[in-house]
């Protein structure tokens, strides 16, 4: 089992690869490109050179001037745990640092050109993108902007897209102490952002889901989002199991009977109607102040939520439901939206699965030797017909982290679905890319827990 459980996890490599490959040169090749929402919207309100520069600094920090299969060769070692350093991830120790600071205050050029802090920032850029050391860099920067053609140079070598503008901005003074500065200026706004890998730094490293274009970290975004998720999906999915399995032993015993007609039409009934219509009717009415009014419309927690006692007390002011039930009350909605379309495919499933078990041989052995309907029915038939619906298992999970798209989106729930669609509209390669492979691991991790149980469950199945 061991081993077979570690090559299925070695094979989840090239399946989400797959996957994310899919997703990465879909966004690639769509109108407008990576960020092109947020860009049009960004340009829209800006002049149009801030609005170019905007444009140049995700070029550097993404690489969007190289063609796709390089971008998301740059995204896989971004995410692998095996691959090469990138610059963004070179740290240097203080001591360095105060070299570097020293170096640079002791120079007869650097200092008439910026601000320490400027000048800081200027050299551990370029030491990061050279990958040298920061005293080192120094040098470099006091090269380039002691003569200025040498300077420029580099530059256009560095960006060949460059505006002829930008260029004359440094050489229409003929002061040179002015033309160093503008130099300073240009080479600054040209290293801020850029990253590149170093391969000859191959490492062992943690796995970075890199900045979103709100300018925070995916992996604090995702680490936000997955557990509300997974908190919908942990109260879920008990509940569809016992549900549909409760009804479907009884509509098995009962076979034909009333029971059997009502609760099968009724399922089938709920698997047919949409959620995106059942949370907009709940919302309507059951959380209309002009109808019921009985749960709130969105949201997770009142806004009050942060005073509250955590668990339900009467006070003076009266009934204070408390922070638990508060959470349980905004839960009611979302959850009968999620639960509701799962019940039919499993009460079927585990009605048929019964009866082909009830009718076996073994079952009327066990009845002919005296035992109590009751420990046939859970002792002996329940086990074996455990297995289809432990086959289901794997596709429900994923199911339902889908179908919590839509329900986070009507109940504006901040969850990963949530997060996802934003990211879809907003073109955020970086975080649909993060959404979209912790979503391919969950639906890949199922999959391996449905055999596992399926051995657990049934001692004639073996993966040795």
């Amino acid at each position: 089992m061991l081993t077979y459980i570690i090559r299925r996890l070695l094979l989840m490599i090239p399946t989400l690869i797959g996957v994310t490959a899919v997703v990465f040169f879909v966004m690639a090749f769509a109108p407008g490109g990576f960020g092109g929402t947020v860009l049009n919207e960004q340009g829209a309100q800006t002049e149009g050179d801030e609005a170019r520069r905007i444009r140049e600094y995700f070029e550097r920090r993404y690489g969007l001037d190289q063609n796709a299969v390089v971008q998301y060769g740059r995204w896989i070692n971004q995410v692998s745990p095996l691959g090469f350093l990138n610059t963004s991830q070179l740290t240097y120790t203080d001591v360095q640092l105060v070299e570097m600071s020293n170096a640079i205050a002791a120079d007869d050029l650097l200092p008439t050109l910026g601000t320490p802090r400027v000048l800081d920032d200027l050299v551990l850029n370029m030491a990061k993108y050279q990958d040298i050391e920061p005293v080192a860099a120094v040098s470099v920067v006091r090269e380039l902007l002691a003569d200025v053609d040498t300077g420029l140079a580099w530059i256009k070598e560095l960006s060949p897209n460059i505006l002829n503008r930008d260029i004359e901005r440094v050489t229409r003074d003929e002061v040179v102490l002015t033309q160093q500065r503008e130099l300073r200026s240009l080479l600054q706004s040209q290293l801020a952002g850029r990253q590149r890998i170093i391969f000859s730094r191959p490492a062992i490293k943690w796995p970075d889901l890199g900045q979103s274009l709100r300018g925070r970290k995916v992996t604090q975004m995702l680490a936000q989002a997955v557990p509300i998720t997974v908190l919908l999906n942990v109260i879920t999915i008990p509940i569809i199991y016992f549900v549909a399995i409760i009804t479907g032993i009884y509509a098995a015993r009962h076979r034909g009977k009333f029971f059997d007609i009502v609760s099968g039409f009724t399922m089938i009934a709920l698997w047919s109607f949409p959620v995106i219509l059942a949370g907009v009717l709940l919302i309507s009415y059951l959380a209309n102040k002009q109808f019921l009014w009985w749960f709130p419309t969105a949201g997770l927690h009142s806004l009050e939520a942060d005073s509250m006692r955590f668990l339900p007390a009467i006070t003076d002011a009266g009934f204070e439901r408390g922070y638990l039930l508060d959470a349980v009350w905004h839960l009611v909605l979302p959850v009968f939206c999620l639960t509701y379309g799962g019940f039919a495919v499993l009460s079927k499933l585990t009605r048929g699965s019964v009866l082909d078990n009830i009718r076996s041989d073994y079952v009327r052995t066990v009845r002919a030797k005296g035992v109590s309907e009751h420990d046939v029915l859970f002792r002996h038939v329940m086990r074996n017909s455990l297995l289809p619906l432990i086959t289901v298992a794997a596709s429900i999970i994923p199911a339902l982290f889908v179908g919590s798209v839509i329900v986070e989106n009507i109940f504006s729930i901040p969850g990963m679905g949530k997060l996802g669609v934003e990211a879809a509209f907003m073109k955020d390669r970086e975080l649909l890319m993060g959404t979209t492979l912790i979503g391919g691991m969950i639906g890949l991790a199922s999959e391996i827990m449905r055999d596992v149980l399926y051995a657990m469950a049934d001692p004639r199945v073996s993966y040795e």
